[in-house]
């Protein structure tokens, strides 16, 4: 009963006129998406993406799937020409976007919200008065979501750029120079609160975010908008679903081209930095500790990247397939469709229900809807089998995994970590090559002789020795 209850008031909110029409308008081009209890997403209706024709289609898709409980709705950052078809957002993706908006996630988290949203208030004047300083003002506007805030630049604002850079690199191009400027003043406002704010750069292909009047996944709340001269006097009861504080003009207003002399100072600043690079500024919360586990002080400190066991597995299990098949896309997709299995099965169970669900949650911003089973084929590789796409890509959970995701996934932490992900490559294949092909056949010999001496030193065991000519 009580899930009904909350159903229909959920219905009830978006049957208003004011709320189908302020998000039918925010979504117009967008990819949109239904988010509902426990992360269940809708994107797709059949073999199109998700789009809204009409206001009343805001209510309608809210009543259509009822019963996923779906609370949240959602557009890309991108605005799209057409959005008719699976082709328009996969195959023609690049040639179909028009523009994409910039926006900087502020996320407050910790005990203490008063204090978590008054340092969230302070990042964003500063962040809004890097941007003022460098003459975007009339395009920025700022999106409280009920439990954070976005710092966003409408789309129309970058014109010119465009010609240099896709909608979404230009996009990621303010943000990332925009947040690695204020680093040192960002971390001086969030400290000493215990880890309350964390200030993102989550600019990403097909990334969602929230349209303004939507409800919060899980708080009695819904998104408003807002021009940064209001902030001083912001305070959350703003987001009241009863009586919502929204100016509908925020985020209509711009000044078409405003940010292009930014973009461009961004692009030639940042330079082959490249889109693997996403800025995270946050103040950790303290960690107790015994003593004894407090691990030793090494005697010859050793400045040497480290990359996590879940980007060396997806290296070496796509250099592993490179070396058998040599094709280096589907190498990419067995790569960190491997990764993805090693990684959760550890908790889940290899072949449990739970870790399905995991994976079409992880990937549930990649924009694509499982594969049914009758649709999917099955490959081995040695000794191990994994379903495959119609496409030929790996998929778990029924939701593949493309090049692009193994990119974001794997090549570009390995960039963040400080390392050329071409070098890391070229060790990795190299690296493989020298195990006789039985031992690449074979999964836990791959495992255990390939994998498991090198999962935690990869950087300075492989790259080091390959730096150095090798033995």
């Amino acid at each position: 009963m009580e899930g009904l209850f909350l159903s229909l008031a959920v219905l009830a909110y978006y049957s208003r006129r004011s709320v189908q029409e302020e998000v039918f308008d925010f979504l117009k081009g967008r990819w949109a998406g239904l988010e509902g209890v426990g992360k269940k997403w809708v994107r797709w209706e059949g073999d199109r993406p998700l789009a809204l024709s009409r206001p009343s289609d805001v209510y309608v898709l809210f009543s259509k799937y009822v019963k996923l409980n779906p609370r949240s709705v959602y557009g890309s950052i991108e605005v799209f020409k057409r959005l008719e078809s699976r082709r328009d957002v996969e195959d023609d993706y690049e040639l179909n976007v028009e523009r994409a908006t910039p926006f900087i996630d502020v996320d407050l988290e910790g005990e203490d919200f008063g204090v978590a949203w008054r340092r969230g208030v302070e990042v964003v004047k500063t962040i809004v008065g890097f941007l003022e300083d460098r003459g975007v003002k009339d395009s920025v506007y700022v999106l409280w979501s009920g439990n954070g805030f976005h710092v966003r630049v409408n789309e129309n604002a970058i014109e010119d750029s465009l010609r240099r850079a896709s909608p979404v690199e230009a996009a990621w191009a303010l943000v990332e120079y925009t947040l690695v400027s204020l680093e040192e003043k960002l971390l001086e406002i969030i400290k000493g609160c215990g880890g309350c704010v964390k200030v993102e750069n989550i600019v990403n292909p097909k990334r969602v975010f929230t349209a303004p009047l939507s409800l919060h996944r899980e708080k009695n709340r819904v998104a408003v908008a807002f021009k940064p001269g209001a902030i001083d006097g912001f305070d959350p009861e703003w987001s009241n679903p009863s009586n919502p504080r929204h100016d509908p003009q925020a985020w209509r207003s711009f000044r078409r081209g405003e940010a292009d002399p930014l973009v461009e100072e961004a692009l030639k600043a940042l330079g082959k930095r490249g889109r693997g690079e996403h800025t995270r500024i946050a103040v950790e919360k303290p960690v107790e500790r015994r003593a004894e586990a407090v691990p030793p002080i090494p005697e010859e400190p050793v400045n040497v990247p480290r990359l996590g066991r879940f980007q060396v597995m997806g290296l070496l299990q796509a250099a592993r397939y490179y070396v058998l098949r040599g094709d280096l896309e589907k190498a990419k997709s067995w790569g960190l469709n491997r990764a993805i299995f090693y990684a959760w099965a550890k908790y889940y169970g290899p072949s449990s229900r739970r870790l399905m669900n995991k994976v079409r949650e992880a990937f549930s911003d990649s924009a694509r809807s499982a594969y049914r089973d009758e649709e999917l084929g099955w490959d081995s590789l040695g000794g191990e089998r994994a379903q495959v796409s119609p496409r030929g890509y790996y998929t778990m959970g029924g939701v593949e995994q493309t090049p692009e995701d193994y990119d974001r996934n794997i090549a570009y932490k390995i960039e963040g970590a400080g390392i050329p992900y071409e070098k890391a490559w070229e060790a990795a294949v190299e690296y493989v090559r020298r195990f006789p092909e039985r031992v690449l056949l074979d999964p836990q010999e791959f495992y255990r002789k390939a994998y498991e001496p090198v999962r935690d030193r990869f950087a300075e065991l492989v790259l080091s020795e390959k730096k150095s000519g090798g033995k």
